[in-house]
């Protein structure tokens, strides 16, 4: 039965959805097929995918009961014969780049020359006294002076004209570089990179009859991430609100995502599709090791290439040496051998291919220092398979090599080797019969499992043909590795938190609102996930022990359906900026409070009124009584509810007591364990404050200590 082949039909494909996670991204691009495709195996060949994609995280799907199914899906690199072309803006900011840096080397020439001509100092090499007879030219020469330092006078002025144009053509073109520079960085990556670039080639077999509708095809690129960013827009005096949900997303993935449905996840990105394998532990009888899917190379492999080792290899050894194997017994071959091994030294020792090929007939093999050791066994040896000819069908094959004689040329070792071959049951003769080595173990690293960077050997290496090497491509490694260095190093916003940190026990995906647009640039874009109505419950808090200020804080009800995660939120009142805060992570259905800032329209202020007197049979203790007010003013034009909180002095000395004597009104206990940071002696009061109007919170308490002690590191009167 004949080989069938499949159809090839190149198809285009467009970007469609990308489902963003904490790190990397997956792509979806949908096919343009034809009209119908025809029936049986159909291969459909997408160009243009990005370099930096994972090859080995392609995927094909199709539509349901459509006749066809997915039977493989490939990736190749595709390197274009024509080369690279640069783009469009790349070109312009290297041609000025060019500009500025010749007219920037012609300044300092004009530089250098100016200065060169200001050093100069002219003399006019008059001497005291002239020669008997000689006539005077202190006139001639004192003009030519003058002559010469004009000249020199206007060619320095020129210069100087020059070097003032210069300066301005290289402060022109600075201006234009960077207007350059700025268009090429907001530029798409097909203008910035231009066109010839190696790409990824993916090949989708299809099988089976039928129309099909779609073909979308799916892969991992790891350079994208994004942070979460939140907007709240408050009205009407703070009653109503409206709740932005937005995010911003970098990625370097070598194509621009261009009118695309974005999802965000919080989860990690994983398209290895193999199953986790759970220890177990089991009492009893053992078990066998469990099976791998790998499997050492096939017995006689290298007999495959005796016809080419005839055909294509060098010559074997001189005739002579050869009629002396097909003819001789292996003692006397031996012996022939050691007999003529000064004679065979320099055309072994030339030719180490031939040099290689014998020790490997011996079991043998070559140091780098020369010595002759003991080789491991393999399944077939190169030597062994292209001397196979020359070898008696009934003589044994040796199972394992003897040693090498001590203080012996590598010819006697040899002669020993080829010795053993006659020995009963292929043994080393007089060195006795070793165990058989036994076959390594094949345990390859998960690194053998990339299938994309696995290569067959040609037959011209003899030491791996036949086999499966990993030849994984270090440029296409160290452009991926420089892509995500690229996007960890992007800046998080003022507030921003990463998802990886913030997201919980349990991951979610966010889809963005309309479609999304997100160039490769590594830089923050920012897109819309969601907006929702929601109404503040206003409130306000002060801690005048602490900060005579009172703070406006927003307790707002999440409104969406999915979790918020932590990050800045810009707060704006009536169309103004008022603050940038930053909420943590909230549930859904969950409350969130959103710091405002100072509220100026509300004062406070603190007053603490302390008196001592002695106490007990004899006056010794000290009672210390103080009366705190709090005061309360508000010039908004509606009643606020304002909480206030205060602290009681505490104490593990239980020489000292603290007694509270009053409040009003009353108070109730604050460990502030909804701020994570637990305290001690808190005292919180829910005031009502009207508008245009004062409060005034009041509280008394005592401190009993023995006169013989005082406060040491704390303030008496507070």
């Amino acid at each position: 039965m004949g080989i069938v082949r499949a159809v090839v039909i190149a198809c285009t494909s467009t970007v469609t959805h990308v489902n963003v996670y904490a790190r990397g991204a997956l792509v979806t691009r949908r096919l343009a097929l034809p009209e119908a495709l025809p029936d049986g195996d159909v291969e459909l060949a997408v160009e243009g995918v990005t370099a930096l994609a994972e090859g080995t995280s392609a995927r094909a799907a199709l539509p349901d009961g459509c006749g066809r199914s997915v039977l493989s899906v490939r990736a190749a690199l595709a390197v274009p014969a024509a080369g690279p072309v640069a783009g469009a803006s790349f070109e312009r900011v290297r041609e000025l780049e060019h500009q500025v840096q010749r007219l920037r080397n012609e300044q300092n020439h004009l530089g250098e020359m100016r200065a060169h001509l200001a050093s100069l100092t002219l003399e006019p090499g008059i001497r005291p006294r002239a020669a008997e007879g000689s006539p005077r030219e202190v006139l001639a020469r004192t003009a030519d002076e003058v002559v010469t330092a004009e000249l020199i006078t206007a060619i320095v002025a020129d210069l100087d004209a020059r070097e003032g144009a210069l300066v301005e053509s290289v402060r022109a073109l600075d201006g234009a570089l960077e207007a350059a520079r700025l268009s090429h960085a907001q530029a798409s990556t097909a203008e910035r990179t231009g066109a010839g670039h190696p790409t990824l080639r993916v090949v989708v077999r299809l099988a089976g009859d039928g129309a099909v509708p779609w073909v979308e095809l799916t892969y991992a690129v790891p350079a994208a991430r994004w942070w979460p960013v939140y907007t709240l827009r408050m009205r009407e005096g703070g009653r109503k609100a409206t709740w932005l949900a937005e995010a911003l997303v970098a990625q370097r993935s070598g194509e621009d995502w261009t009118h695309v449905k974005l999802s965000l996840s919080t989860a990690d990105l994983l398209f290895d599709a193999r199953l986790p394998e759970l220890a177990s532990l089991r009492y009893g009888k053992a078990q066998a090791p469990p099976k791998r899917a790998y499997r050492a190379p096939p017995a006689g492999l290298d007999r495959m290439f005796e016809g080419y080792d005839r055909a294509f290899a060098r010559p074997p050894a001189p005739s002579a040496v050869a009629t002396v194997i097909v003819d001789a017994a292996p003692r006397q071959l031996a012996d022939l051998l050691e007999g003529e091994a000064g004679a065979m030294a320099e055309e072994l020792e030339a030719d180490d291919e031939r040099t290689d090929a014998a020790l490997s007939l011996s079991g043998m093999t070559r140091t780098r220092g020369g010595a002759v050791t003991p080789e491991k066994k393999r399944s077939q040896g190169v030597g062994r398979a292209a001397m196979a000819p020359l070898m008696a069908s009934s003589m044994p094959m040796p199972q394992a090599p003897p040693p090498a004689r001590k203080g012996g040329s590598v010819f006697g070792a040899l002669a020993d080797g080829i010795a053993s071959l006659g020995a009963p049951g292929g043994g080393g003769g007089a060195h006795g019969a070793p165990e058989p080595a036994g076959e390594l173990p094949i345990e390859p690293a998960d690194a053998w499992l990339d299938f994309d960077s696995l290569a067959l050997k040609p037959a011209s290496e003899r030491s791996q043909r036949g086999r499966l090497v990993r030849d994984p491509d270090a440029r296409a490694a160290a452009a991926k590795s420089q892509a995500r260095g690229l996007i960890e190093a992007v800046a998080s916003p003022p507030g921003g938190r990463d998802p990886l940190e913030t997201r919980g026990l349990f991951d979610h995906r966010y889809d963005v609102r309309g479609l999304a647009e997100v160039p490769s640039d590594a830089q923050t874009h920012r897109v819309s996930i969601g907006e929702a109505e929601t109404a503040p419950a206003m409130r306000w808090r002060t801690a005048p022990r602490e900060a005579p200020e009172v703070y406006r804080e927003a307790d707002l009800r999440n409104p969406f359906d999915a979790p918020l995660l932590a990050g800045p939120v810009d707060v704006y009142v009536d169309g103004s900026l008022l603050t940038v805060a930053s909420v943590e992570r909230i549930d859904r259905g969950g409350t969130m409070h959103v710091g405002m800032g100072v509220e100026q329209r509300i004062r406070v202020a603190r007053n603490v009124r302390a008196r001592e007197e002695t106490a007990g049979i004899l006056g010794g203790d000290a009672v210390v009584h103080h009366d705190v007010s709090i005061e309360l003013a508000s010039s908004l034009g509606q009643s606020a509810l304002v909480e206030v909180v205060d602290r009681l002095p505490v104490t593990d000395d239980k020489t000292v007591e603290v007694t509270l004597t009053r409040s009003a009104p009353e108070h109730e206990r604050y460990t502030q364990a909804d701020r994570g940071s637990a305290v001690r002696g808190g005292m919180l009061w829910r005031a009502i404050v009207p508008a245009g109007a004062k409060l005034i919170i009041e509280y008394a308490y005592r401190v009993t200590l023995p006169s013989k002690n005082e406060v040491v590191g704390g303030n008496r009167r507070d």
